[in-house]
């Protein structure tokens, strides 16, 4: 459920318990004396008391007329009502969160495509030759984490097999190389953003699949394109961060509709898979063929 319907909703609760106040304030009025005894508590400065503290003459007077006409506990009933509501729309919402495959508004044959689950694992490498060696230690170990994490939550198995140089094609936006590691093969590079015409300081990474089986709806190969200036000046959480969501993308993945799911299109540091995230790529994973 997007934002707005959430507003909306909340809207509307707020509005059904405001009706409800209104219509028993109306068919049960208040005791006038109440209200006297009221007015003469103010000109006397009952209210004036220290905070957190109460008259309890007031309370007494006021529950002593409004409980017999009952108007307390219609009252609450009402705010409980709206609050129940409330909740229930809110877990609605989380539950209506979802994340797409990355083909759904493709060609029919490749809408809901994903990898197999099979007992060879997908391999990975990345190019860090633009990279410091250090950078690069940083690099991997980051990535195997993450890969760990949707490898844990979707029964994929990956398998680091070091360094491949790849070729960028800046009109199609992928990386691919001569070296083919696997028949299952993610390809991972870091850019500077004058290589790339997608990179910049709002766009800092961008990925997808590159091979797709349209008989068997399955992905065979992945790209995943880093900003290196982006990727220099944040911490770990925020590699992290971004480097599930492109991984997300490389694995079929499209954007996430709500704030907690990894997939979300705006990436902060948010590295913890969300229940949408999970389900998204379970949807998507693959028998594996006979013999894979």
């Amino acid at each position: 459920m997007s934002w707005y319907w959430w507003v909306l909703a909340m809207l509307v609760a707020f509005g059904l318990g405001m009706v409800s106040v209104r219509y028993f304030q109306k068919t049960h009025p208040p005791d006038r004396r109440t209200g006297d005894r009221r007015a003469t508590d103010r000109r006397r400065g009952v209210h004036a008391l220290p905070a957190g503290m109460a008259d309890r003459r007031v309370a007494d007077r006021r529950s002593g007329v409004d409980r017999r006409k009952g108007k307390p506990a219609w009252q609450l009933a009402t705010v409980v009502v709206s609050a129940v509501f409330l909740s229930i729309i809110g877990v609605v919402a989380y539950a209506e969160s979802q994340v797409a495959s990355i083909f759904a508004e493709s060609s029919p044959e490749l809408i809901n495509s994903g990898w197999a689950d099979c007992d060879t694992p997908i391999t990975w490498s990345i190019d860090t030759s633009r990279l410091s060696a250090a950078d690069a230690t940083i690099a991997v170990k980051q990535m195997t984490s993450d890969l760990a994490k949707w490898g844990e939550v979707s029964g994929l198995d990956f398998e680091y097999v070091g360094e491949v140089p790849v070729v960028y094609d800046d009109t199609n936006y992928v990386v691919t190389s001569d070296i083919h590691p696997s028949e299952r093969h993610l390809y991972l590079a870091f850019l500077t953003d004058a290589e790339s015409t997608l990179l910049d300081t709002r766009t800092v990474g961008f990925a997808s699949p590159t091979k797709v089986w349209k008989d068997a709806k399955e992905i065979t190969e992945g790209s995943v394109v880093l900003s290196i200036d982006y990727v220099k000046k944040i911490n770990a959480r925020k590699q992290s961060a971004l480097y599930l969501h492109e991984l997300g993308h490389a694995l079929g993945l499209a954007h996430g509709t709500e704030k907690p799911d990894v997939m979300y299109y705006l990436v902060d540091t948010n590295n913890t898979l969300s229940n949408a995230d999970i389900q998204g790529i379970r949807n998507l994973i693959k028998a594996c063929k006979v013999g894979g």
